[in-house]
């Protein structure tokens, strides 16, 4: 009796930290009606940038402890899979700054990391080979073997500008944002690695040895500037001051790119190849005279692609833009935004801590007009302080990092699928008995409200992947039963699971505890 109390007490409390109960002093963003921010994991150190695994699990960095953490379902402690030795963590940043996962995984059993490195003034882009449950969702056991050394001449002389994304884009190549590490003349160099997003052609690099190989292995044969050096070779795009965080849009596969201003402008940039954004002569809108550099042709001579979005730095107070996604919904997902975010840019202010969406239009990129619920007129969301890295999930929810305190959050969306989200989910939820339920002993009973009705109740996993689809079980279409089996007939592992049934215009949901 003891042992079965304690596995329910287990359970449960993974339940809460994997549910959307807050803990103590841990307040979410205020957002729009039908949204909801959630706690994922807490304790975590300063995390910076995060990817998920196929299979749903999630590698999140911490800045300045070099650690690569595993985030898993509902287990509420992260595990650390590996330290990276020589990072350099001085100054507030430098560190561990991006991660991206090959996308041939689990054939491809590689991992990439950018981080600014010690000794030596450099910043590196390097591989790593993973080993062990390569594709099972609950297991902890990927160990991080060799390492492969891509790129280890990226200049960091200062201790800012370091950009720090890593993502690959929809043709396998994998994209790095360097910044212009504090010489902002040289943004305007493309032979180079600074102020500068790179696109790399990994694919060719052995699978033994240690690098870093001749750049002209790396070098993609339709990147957009003449190699008049092996940097030029691999420059994608220039001009830049400080691109901090960028994504690839899973339609299109453009960049979209939030570049931090200096003094008087935050912009947003969009990627296709071979622009020159401006920097250190334009600033968003503005055209600036920066003391020391030298615009070829003189002052005012050269033409320069325009951001697709800025706004005004606060005077005075600290900004940084951090670009998000372009949203697209996921097919199936538990939490997928409704059709009016199709193809929206999120972004947010590192420091002002609100949310904000722009839709391009006939005229071009402009704010979303506002929804019932939202903080305020501008601001999509508020409380986002100090968030260092957003990403889409496999579920539809828009995961995001807080670097202080150190945790991992997702924005999920519960109201009416119908329409744009303008109401908050219904009061009547799912009946679901018994709860915690222990797989084998009798049908987990779910049994929808008197009045409403469904064609089928949906069973999840907390990473959003489906597992079972249920029929109902009498007529009237109120009563379902789960035996803990997925659709192929097989018992799933114990956990917290998702139940969702559409019932009309409203999406009831719940929570079940499976014990074995």
């Amino acid at each position: 009796m003891h042992i079965r109390r304690s596995m329910i007490q287990a359970a449960l409390a993974a339940a809460v930290l994997a549910g959307p109960s807050l803990l103590p002093g841990q307040a979410g963003a205020a957002l729009p009606d039908g949204f909801q921010d959630e706690l994922v994991v807490d304790g975590l150190a300063a995390p910076t940038s995060l990817a998920f695994l196929p299979d749903g699990r999630i590698l999140v960095l911490e800045q300045k402890t070099g650690n690569v953490r595993l985030v898993r379902g509902a287990a509420p402690n992260p595990d650390t899979l590996l330290t990276i030795p020589d990072v350099n963590p001085t100054g507030n940043e430098r560190g561990l700054l991006g991660v991206a996962v090959d996308p041939g995984w689990p054939a491809r059993p590689y991992t990439y990391f950018l981080f600014t490195r010690t000794p030596g003034n450099v910043s590196y882009i390097v591989r790593y080979t993973v080993s062990g449950d390569l594709a099972d969702s609950a297991s902890t056991n990927l160990a991080f073997g060799s390492r492969y050394d891509i790129i280890t001449d990226i200049p960091d002389n200062a201790q800012n500008h370091n950009g720090g994304t890593l993502r690959f884009g929809l043709d396998g190549m994998l994209y790095a944002s360097l910044g212009e590490d504090a010489y902002n003349c040289q943004a305007q160099d493309s032979t180079d690695l600074r102020g500068v997003v790179l696109r790399l052609d990994v694919a060719a690099l052995p699978d033994t040895g240690s690098g870093p190989p001749a750049k002209s292995l790396i070098t993609p044969p339709d990147n957009p500037f003449p190699p008049a050096n092996a940097n030029a070779g691999l420059t994608f795009c220039f001009g830049l001051r400080n691109p901090f965080r960028f994504h690839v849009d899973r339609v299109t596969g453009k960049l979209y790119l939030g570049d931090v201003g200096q003094s008087t402008y935050e912009e947003l940039d969009e990627v296709s190849g071979g622009e020159n954004f401006g920097w250190p002569f334009r600033e968003g809108p503005l055209v600036r005279v920066p003391a020391g550099c030298s615009e070829p042709g003189g002052s005012g001579s050269q033409t320069y692609d325009d951001p697709i979005f800025y706004y005004d730095r606060p005077n005075p107070g600290p900004a940084a833009v951090i670009g998000g996604p372009r949203y697209r919904p996921v097919p199936g997902g538990l939490y997928s935004f409704p059709p009016l975010y199709d193809g929206a840019v999120f972004f947010s202010d590192y420091y002002a801590g609100f949310l904000r969406v722009i839709r391009k239009t006939p005229g071009g990129w402009a704010a979303l007009d506002s929804v019932p619920g939202q903080p305020n007129a501008t601001d999509w969301a508020t409380g986002l302080d100090y968030v260092g890295d957003y990403l889409e999930g496999p579920d539809g929810a828009l995961y995001y990092l807080k670097q202080s305190p150190g945790n991992l959050r997702r924005v999920v969306f519960l109201g009416d699928t119908s329409g744009i989200g303008d109401e908050r989910p219904s009061a009547r939820f799912l009946g679901i008995r018994p709860n915690p339920y222990r797989s084998g002993r009798g049908g987990l009973t779910i049994e929808l409200a008197q009045g409403l009705a469904s064609r089928e109740v949906l069973i999840y996993a907390l990473d959003g992947s489906r597992v079972r689809v249920l029929a109902p079980a009498e007529s009237g279409e109120r009563l379902f039963i789960w035996d803990g089996r997925n659709d192929e007939g097989r018992p799933v592992p114990a956990g917290v699971y998702l139940v969702s049934a559409p019932a009309g215009s409203q999406r009831l949901t719940g929570r079940v505890v499976l014990l074995r």
